[in-house]
């Protein structure tokens, strides 16, 4: 009866890797087929292959370009996002001040109002009239991280509360003050949350659109946007959209596996204790 009731959850769990993986393969196998061929047998295994499409989607300079401008967004709002959530969060964890549940209260809100609500707003603050920021990437950069702030603080709190308290007394003995505590012991004890906030935030800037679409110059489009070139007036080039996303994603899924230890441990470190 044991051994039954590990086939049978075993068999589960690979019906729903299946059911996971085969969208990706399919876009996968799609980008090296040709268009007609993955119209005429959507389901099938290739029967023309081609490298033509991707030939295209590399000779294409905007997206190229767009590949740039998506690193060097991600990079800057992860890293914002993190050295910002991090400061907070050992500050929440560790110290105590006054308004500190309240301000922490404050910065959970922000994880119940949706993101788009404030597209608008954003959109007439880094505008001619506020900021004027809009058309460059530091448009993006500042909401990104803004956005990530609250998730991002809640995990890393709930890791800094966890490290004994003995530790951060020892620290201070041997002669630390509070920013010696938090980076020469605090913030290597918690490198498994921080790898957590790092690709889960990296993920959704790199997937983000709606900001993109409305606070870029179109001469400067993010990843999201220069996919979109591949959709002609009439229909999609489908096969060369599935090579377009093939190169989008094939770097995500290799540092996601790479990753996804930490990420596990991270959220659990940040789900226990706070």
């Amino acid at each position: 009866m044991k051994m039954f009731r590990s086939i049978l959850r075993h068999a589960i769990l690979l019906g729903f890797l299946l059911l996971s993986a085969y969208p990706l393969l399919w876009m996968a196998l799609a980008s090296v087929r040709t268009e007609g061929d993955a119209r005429r047998y959507p389901f099938s295994p290739p029967r023309e292959w081609t490298a033509e499409n991707l030939r295209v989607v590399a000779e294409s300079g905007s997206f190229g370009q767009a590949y740039v401008n998506s690193v060097v967004v991600c990079v800057a709002g992860v890293f914002g996002a993190v050295a910002l959530s991090s400061c907070a969060a050992f500050a929440f964890a560790r110290l105590r001040f006054r308004g500190q549940r309240a301000l922490f209260l404050l910065f959970l809100l922000g994880m119940m109002v949706p993101v788009h609500v404030t597209l608008i707003p954003l959109n007439r603050l880094m505008g001619t009239g506020g900021l004027g920021l809009k058309g460059t990437l530091w448009a993006l950069i500042g909401p990104y991280i803004g956005f990530a702030l609250p998730l991002s603080i809640l995990i890393l709190r709930g890791a800094f509360a966890r490290i004994p308290e003995e530790l951060v007394d020892a620290a201070r003995i041997d002669g630390c003050s509070t920013w010696g505590v938090f980076t020469r012991v605090a913030l290597p004890l918690v490198r498994s949350a921080i790898a957590t906030v790092v690709i889960f935030n990296f993920l959704t800037m790199w997937n983000e659109f709606a900001f993109a679409l409305t606070l870029l110059d179109p001469a400067r489009p993010t990843l999201p946007l220069a996919i979109t070139q591949f959709s002609g007036e009439h229909g999609i080039r489908l096969t060369q959209t599935c090579a377009a996303l093939t190169v989008v994603v094939l770097p995500l899924l290799v540092v996601y596996c790479l990753a996804q230890k930490h990420i596990i441990r991270g959220l659990t470190a940040g789900a226990v204790k706070g």
